[in-house]
């Protein structure tokens, strides 16, 4: 597993008159987690132990960094004291749900995630949630629609092993080869320079003349004075058109630079 991964998780209780618990942590390996909760191996969260057995009923993951994803579980954790998530905007029965008694439970900790990805800064990340149960993520689905969750934040059906590896595969982005040049500017690509490559044609660009790119299309295309955002959170293909997650080109180039 490479090191860059982490996670934030929801656990549910399946122990009986527990089964609406739910806890909330952060981790850079979920199975092992889990196990940890549930006693098989040690050091697991002491405040998980009475409720025991537990059951990882999603993940989300995409985080520009560690401290993004423990700034999301904290939030996820404490939506009442959180600076990270401002609820202002949410109306006021929702809040009663948000800020109110029954925070271990999970109608709330479904209602904080959803709120939570359509608020800024956590709706302008890479985020993916993934959820293996058909009927929760129906559910959740349904949630991210009403609040607004941008297009870009997937949100999966698959078995969180799996997710879990196939994260790890970010997309292969070899060093520049001499005489290697960006498609916007014509200048050399370096690899001390952050770079990243279309993987549907052969383009090729610096990440800072893509990101200008595209914030002059937007410009050109609204028509308006509106400042376009400082880091786009998906990005067009000058030459052929594909859409790529800005995240993810961020991460092929850091696994790139850390080979």
């Amino acid at each position: 597993m490479r090191t860059g991964f982490y996670c934030c998780y929801l656990l549910r209780s399946l122990k009986r008159g527990s089964r609406d618990y739910v806890y909330v942590g952060s981790t850079p390996d979920p199975t092992r987690r889990l196990r940890q909760h549930n006693g098989e191996i040690s050091a697991g969260a002491a405040m998980t132990r009475s409720r025991r057995p537990w059951e990882m009923i999603l993940i989300v993951y995409g985080f520009p960094s560690k401290a993004s994803a423990l700034q999301f579980e904290w939030a996820w954790q404490n939506p009442h004291i959180s600076r990270h998530s401002s609820f202002d905007s949410v109306p006021y029965a929702l809040q009663r749900t948000l800020y109110g008694s029954a925070q271990k439970k999970l109608e709330p900790k479904l209602a904080t995630l959803c709120v939570m990805l359509g608020l800024p800064p956590f709706c302008r990340w890479p985020l993916h949630v993934v959820c293996p149960d058909p009927q929760l993520h129906t559910d959740i689905l349904t949630r991210a629609q009403q609040h607004n969750v941008p297009a870009h934040i997937s949100i999966a059906r698959q078995d969180i092993a799996a997710a879990v590896e196939q994260a790890d595969n970010y997309p292969f982005l070899s060093p520049p080869e001499p005489g290697d040049r960006c498609s916007l500017c014509r200048q050399s690509l370096e690899q001390q320079r952050p770079f990243g490559a279309c993987s549907s044609c052969s383009a090729k660009w610096h990440l800072a003349c893509l990101a200008t790119h595209l914030a002059h299309s937007l410009l050109e295309d609204d028509g308006s004075n509106c400042q376009p955002p400082l880091l786009p959170t998906t990005a067009q293909c000058n030459e052929c058109g594909h859409t790529h997650i800005w995240g993810d080109l961020a991460r092929a180039y850091a696994a790139a630079i850390d080979e």
